[in-house]
């Protein structure tokens, strides 16, 4: 991987008119993918390098390029001209700093990751009889960014993570269903396969051939997908602009309970259980752990410049770019999570469906990206389950949605398992999100 070559002295030393603050930022992605199923085995490698340009002065504004050889001082112009056609709003930087983050991770052999691989996809074949097909993808994701500022600032970070995801589909008596499983680490031996094929295969059993549903309140357990998919927008919530906007449902519930007190929520630069770390955002702000919520009260928010000088605080190196799930370059200038988390607790997991009892136990939730409005924290998401009868499954149920506030939701929660899993956000990995099973005391479920 090593260190990004990034010479800024030509286009600092005469920076374009109306321009007084500049910045340049490369970040550059290289990933190495081996994917397996049956014989067939796939390996793939890419290298990608984005630059990205802050102006301020006059006029501010931002720009962005992929292409080879860009020329420093056009970029920064551009950023510029950016800013005059969108009005060109003031942009904070951070004070000059230098230093240089680095995991000290080599990089991993393509062997290694096929050994995996194809041990994943051994381990998810042979959990079960009923598993017609698998697959295995192991990635090795590494990102280098160097950050240059006409101020003198230069910050460089390397970082390297494993991506492991394995699929399945299986066939219970004629019904038809799969899932996937995807979870990160630093190596390749952070991984145990036949975990993984277990937790995997939990899911595929957990679909069974749907039966009738009345509507009405119950109580409910959300596995870990589900409160993850859930988490995977509600971290917006805590975010310092909206906040400062008011468009979050949270935006006066600083320092106030906002949910039971068991639940904890939180955004840290790195984690034990991810290979991923973030060390400063494209301010140049250093990536501080945040305590969202403590005991079920609102602790803290995702802070950039602007928006932690609008509350008196400081920035907590949440300043980033919009993830996009289509294609382009990221540009908008934004919070974004880190490695966003709903703390584990002390319940143990294999022990949540016993004591929920007469209950619906939520499997599986879909559409994350629509089931929650950020402003009045309302949430409507389409789900399956198992009902449950004297802590037994009494049969499963499809198309049902649960339906509540966010606030009513973490109120709600009586007890949090103890296991905590992290994925990064879908095929972007902009970020990272983390959560146990949630037991609930009372929700509203539609469905027939």
């Amino acid at each position: 991987m090593g260190k990004i070559e990034l010479d800024g002295k030509k286009a600092f030393a005469a920076l374009p008119q109306g321009v007084s603050k500049a910045e340049i930022e490369a970040e550059r992605k290289e990933t190495v993918s081996v994917s397996i199923s049956g014989e067939a085995m796939g390996l793939n490698a890419s290298s990608v390098t984005t630059l990205y340009a802050r102006v301020g002065g006059e006029v501010s504004g931002t720009a962005c390029s992929q292409a080879l050889g860009q020329d420093l001082s056009q970029l920064l112009e551009k950023a510029r001209d950016n800013g005059r056609w969108a009005g060109g709003r003031a942009l904070p930087f951070a004070k000059p700093l230098q230093k240089t983050f680095s995991d000290g991770r080599r990089p991993q052999n393509p062997e290694a990751l096929r050994e995996l691989a194809a041990a994943l996809e051994k381990a998810v074949r042979a959990v079960s009889q009923g598993i017609v097909s698998a697959s295995a993808a192991v990635s090795e994701e590494s990102t280098s960014i160097r950050l240059l500022s006409a101020d003198g600032a230069d910050l460089q970070s390397e970082n390297r993570a494993i991506v492991a995801e394995i699929t399945a589909e299986a066939d219970w008596d004629g019904f038809a269903c799969g899932s996937e499983l995807t979870l990160t680490g630093g190596s390749p031996e952070d991984f145990c396969p036949e975990k993984m094929a277990a937790a995997l295969a939990e899911q595929l059993r957990l679909q069974q051939r749907p039966g009738s549903f009345t509507p009405g309140s119950y109580r409910v357990l959300l596995d870990q997908p589900v409160v993850w998919n859930l988490m995977l927008t509600a971290w917006q919530v805590f975010s310092g602009p909206r906040c400062a906007a008011k468009t979050s449902c949270f935006h006066q519930m600083l320092g106030k309970q906002v949910g039971s007190s068991c639940l904890g929520v939180a955004d840290y630069p790195s984690h034990p259980q991810t290979g991923f770390r973030y060390d400063f955002d494209f301010e140049g702000s250093p990536c501080q752990p945040v305590a969202l919520v403590k005991q079920g009260r609102m602790a803290g928010m995702l802070h950039h410049l602007d928006s932690a000088a609008a509350f008196g605080a400081l920035s907590n190196g949440r300043a980033g770019r919009a993830p996009l799930l289509t294609s382009g370059i990221p540009n908008a200038y934004t919070v974004t999570p880190r490695i966003f988390i709903v703390e584990p607790g002390q319940a143990k997991a294999e022990m949540l469906p016993e004591l929920l009892g007469d209950g619906l136990r939520i499997t599986e939730s879909y559409d994350p990206f629509h089931c929650l409005d950020i402003a009045s924290g309302h949430f409507s998401i389409p789900c399956r389950g198992i009902l449950y009868k004297n802590g037994k499954p009494a049969g499963s149920v499809a198309s049902i949605a649960i339906h509540g506030e966010l606030s009513e939701l973490f109120q709600a929660i009586e007890l949090v398992g103890d296991d905590l899993r992290i994925a990064p956000f879908l095929m972007t990995h902009a970020y990272c999100v983390g959560a146990p099973s949630l037991l609930v005391s009372r929700l509203v479920v539609s469905g027939k």
